[in-house]
């Protein structure tokens, strides 16, 4: 089979502007690889690439799901599969691009074999985390799945339900489950792109602060509240914040900083999350480095080390 490339990292490291002058050296089509990315009506709160970009490289796997619609991992692997054979079929090359390990990790070692959603039980679920908070229910994990929770952030709802809706279903932990695996694998080569961690937070401040005050994020969660939305389309980051400012429960400087806060948190956990998997190749950006010396760095490391590439480094 075809190798295929990942380039992952943490929120707002600059994956996307990589990701395209890389995906048309490699003369490649590009799949996302993140779980808010796939919604449709939200490209400003998701940081979707632009159309634009979208022009210049086939996507895939990106504004392709209502918001009303629930996404799991298992339909991102079937999706991903699909596009992944389309591509290559058209003789090109396969770009995984993202920020989700989970989904990264079910296409490189397949699912484990814990049971299917149950709709009713984790709308159970859900609701009851609405009522109590997700850190009373982080601890009640902590007490039937210790080794699932010891992964698992306290504000990580969703994760926190699935967990729990395993232990329910099956009476087993979720985590007994991890090393049964179908599905087969697939043979991915991971870069993993990094900043110092000081100058990442300092871009996911702007980034907020761009999203709200030039690229009109306000409206856009206006429309978007108004939508029947999923319990997952309802993670989106700042979400939450941003309808308590547009109800008045909030000032905008105290949902400016309440986000910027919860996505620095989300990027430690993604890197903490990608620093124990030992097969990502790491590339830290500099911070005066271009884009383009990015993917000329990240083109010779693969030809040092020989990769299977189809695009010719030399272009």
């Amino acid at each position: 089979m075809q190798r295929i490339i990942a380039l992952i990292g943490p929120t707002a490291v600059g994956k996307t502007d990589v990701s395209i002058k890389l995906a048309k050296r490699l003369d490649a089509e590009i799949v996302g690889c993140d779980a808010m990315q796939v919604y449709r009506r939200m490209p400003i709160l998701t940081q979707q690439p632009s159309l634009k970009q979208r022009a210049e490289v086939g996507h895939h796997l990106i504004d392709c799901v209502e918001p009303s619609e629930a996404f799991s991992v298992g339909r991102y692997r079937r999706l991903a599969l699909e596009a992944i054979e389309q591509i290559h079929a058209r003789g090109k090359s396969v770009l995984l691009v993202g920020g989700t390990g989970l989904y990264l990790k079910a296409l490189t070692d397949g699912l484990c074999e814990a049971p299917p959603a149950d709709a009713r039980l984790r709308e159970r679920l859900w609701e009851a985390i609405r009522q109590e908070g997700s850190e009373a229910f982080h601890q009640r994990l902590q007490r039937v799945d210790p080794t699932a929770a010891a992964k698992v952030h306290p504000h990580d709802a969703r994760r926190i339900v699935r967990a729990l809706e395993v232990y329910e279903l099956t009476g087993k932990a979720l985590s007994s489950f991890w090393n049964q695996t179908n599905g087969g694998s697939l043979p991915v080569t991971a870069i993993g792109l990094n900043r110092d961690r000081t100058e990442l937070y300092e871009r996911i401040n702007r980034r907020v602060e761009r999203m709200i005050r030039e690229e009109g994020v306000l409206e856009e969660a206006k429309q978007v509240l108004e939508l029947p939305l999923s319990h997952t389309a309802r993670q989106v980051h700042g979400l939450k914040f941003l309808e308590a400012y547009l109800k008045g429960e909030r000032t905008l400087a105290e949902t400016t900083r309440l986000w910027q806060q919860q996505v620095r948190q989300y990027a430690r956990r993604q890197l903490t999350w990608f620093r124990a998997e030992p097969r990502i190749r790491w590339a830290t950006i500099g911070s005066d480095e271009t884009v383009e010396a990015v993917v000329e760095r990240i083109l010779k490391n693969f030809a040092s080390q020989n990769f299977s590439m189809r695009a010719s480094l030399s272009q």
